[in-house]
């Protein structure tokens, strides 16, 4: 008897309070989600231009040693598609490839690339990356960062958009593809 009346008086949830329950939950769901996205894809462009300083850093502290071994770098006023070094890493192997007018003097850059490639390997340790810099009076001046070669598609800025404040369409950092791309100085929308 006393296990009946025990059954009897424990209560359940109604189907009319599940309802209510779920349709909060899926609310709150529609909220957060996107919100979660979006700061995920935030720190991925933050990571991605805190990579790209450092890998500027990098070849700019290269370049003063360069410079400074009597190398001769061009030294004028980029204008806008010359010159630029690219750097790719692919398991953990750098390659690198200078544009013409990269170098003034008589240069050797099979030297010059493994140079590079040996000092970005003691000091940045990507084991995937790519990487385009822009030189302007000696120094890159402007870098863009992808995480490797495959995703650098026409997503890449070119120096001369570095000036302007309209060149992301979606997001800053973001690709319409959805590439991240990390920049050297930080190129965002005015």
């Amino acid at each position: 008897m006393k296990r009946i009346i025990r059954l009897k008086s424990k209560k359940a949830f109604t189907l009319v309070e599940l309802v209510v329950v779920i349709g909060i939950i899926g609310i709150l769901s529609a909220i957060l989600i996107p919100t979660l996205v979006n700061v995920a894809r935030t720190a991925n462009v933050t990571s991605a231009n805190k990579t790209a300083a450092d890998i500027r850093n990098f070849v700019n502290t290269w370049l003063t040693t360069v410079d400074s071994d009597g190398h001769n770098i061009n030294k004028r006023a980029n204008s806008g598609n010359d010159p630029y070094i690219k750097i790719v890493a692919q398991n953990g192997e750098y390659k690198s490839d200078f544009s013409d007018g990269f170098w003034v003097g008589n240069e050797s850059e099979a030297d010059m690339e493994k140079w590079l490639s040996d000092y970005l390997i003691s000091n940045l340790g990507y084991r995937e990356m790519f990487a385009v810099g822009y030189l302007d009076k000696g120094a890159v001046a402007a870098l863009c960062y992808c995480v490797n070669e495959q995703q650098s598609t026409e997503a890449i800025p070119t120096f001369s958009d570095f000036s302007r404040t309209d060149f992301w369409e979606y997001a800053n950092g973001i690709a319409n593809d959805g590439t991240i791309v990390g920049t050297s100085p930080i190129l965002e929308n005015g």
